[in-house]
This record gives structure tokens, sequence and C-alpha cells, in this order.
């Protein structure tokens, strides 16, 4: 079964996405790098073992992308959260995964080759899918021999629950069942929203309703 990657906050600073989630949180995230070609640049937390917050923005040391932005970030300042990913477990692979969302009515799109450097000048790479735009649908993503982000980013912060809602939430159920994943659905417009216990023990949720 596939298992939750990360969760995009996107927004249009990143300073001040990373203020805003120390705020909620009590946890600094900590730089990631650029993204080539792109125009983004992020900053991450962990969230688990294998799971993180990617904060994303626009890198102002980059000339505008030939396409918009991911996550709707040219459009919406933010920070909100825009968007989730899985990544493939034993016995899968991203095409795999992929299919599966294909098969449940959602085209996810090519698998594409992306890499980053980070602040210590490592160069790290993946493979993602691009996102179906559907705030309940996941985009697929494969680190490959890159360690998982999540185990080398600021700690503290744990995700204890995901929900969302849907305006069609049965076959939503459906596909979040037939990936493994465990996420509370109800009808309505669609939206996704993430609880995190904190270091101190209280709780903070992120939403496309965060700022």
């Amino acid at each position: 079964m596939a298992a939750f990657d990360h969760f995009a906050l996107a927004c249009q600073n990143l300073e001040e996405g990373v203020d805003f989630v120390e705020a909620m949180t009590g946890v600094r995230a900590a730089p990631g790098g650029p993204h080539p070609g792109i125009g983004t640049h992020n900053a991450l937390l962990s969230l688990g073992t294998d799971v993180y917050l990617e904060i994303i923005a626009v890198d102002p040391n980059q000339d505008d992308p030939p396409r918009p932005r991911p996550f709707g970030i040219d459009e919406h300042r933010g920070p909100r959260l825009a968007a989730f990913a899985i990544h493939p477990t034993d016995g899968e692979t991203i095409e795999s995964v992929s299919e599966t969302i294909r098969n449940h009515g959602t085209d996810p799109g090519p698998v594409v080759a992306m890499s980053r450097v980070k602040p210590d000048g490592e160069e790290i790479s993946w493979r993602l899918t691009l996102s179906s735009n559907q705030r309940m649908v996941p985009f697929v993503i494969d680190w490959g021999d890159t360690p998982n982000p999540a185990t080398i980013t600021p700690k503290g912060c744990l995700l204890t629950e995901v929900r969302g809602s849907d305006p069609e939430p049965d076959r939503i159920v459906a596909l979040h069942q037939q990936l493994g994943l465990d996420i509370k659905v109800s009808e309505g417009p669609s939206s996704l929203e993430i609880i995190l216990q904190r270091p101190n023990g209280g709780t903070s949720t992120l939403s496309q309703f965060s700022a």
C-alpha cells in the first residue's frame, strides 16, 4: 500500500510561510533549496518517520518559469495547504501507484524527473507525477536512493489526522482505500486539512483556509 509522503503548503513568500508554520507549531522549517526551471524554492519540516511538510513559494532568484508555478502559487498569496503526495511502498512502483489512480478516473500525468541542490551543496533527485489539481487526489513521488526528507529535517511535530471533503466522496474514499490511505472524507467542495501534534502536546490544523 502507498503511504503519505508530504503535504505542500503553498505561499508566495517563503519566509512568511516559514514564520506562519512556526507560529502554528512551534517548530521552524529548514531551508530546502530551489527547484530549477519551476520558479520555486522550499523549506521542510518532519511530521514523522517518512512524512513531512513542504513549504513551497516563489523563488525571487529565478526568472519566471515557462508555465505557471505549481499548486496555484501565482494566484493565491497563501499560506494554504494545496496538495499532498504519496510514495510507493514495498512491492510497488511509481508507475503501479499511478495506474491505480488512473483506474479510478483521474489521470495523474506523466512521471517526470526533478532535482534540486540542498543548502550544503548536495544535489538530490526524485521522480514524480504532476499534481492532478484535485486536493483529495494525491500526486506520486519516488525518492529512489535519496533519503526521504522527513529523516533529515527539523522534528517535533507529528501528523495525527488527514481529512477533507469532495463533491464525490464515495469515489474518493474508494480511491483512498485502494491506495491504503487513512483519510476522513465528507461531502462538499474539494478541501484538505491535516492535524498536527505540536511538541508541547497541543494540536494545530493546517488547511486550504490557513491564511
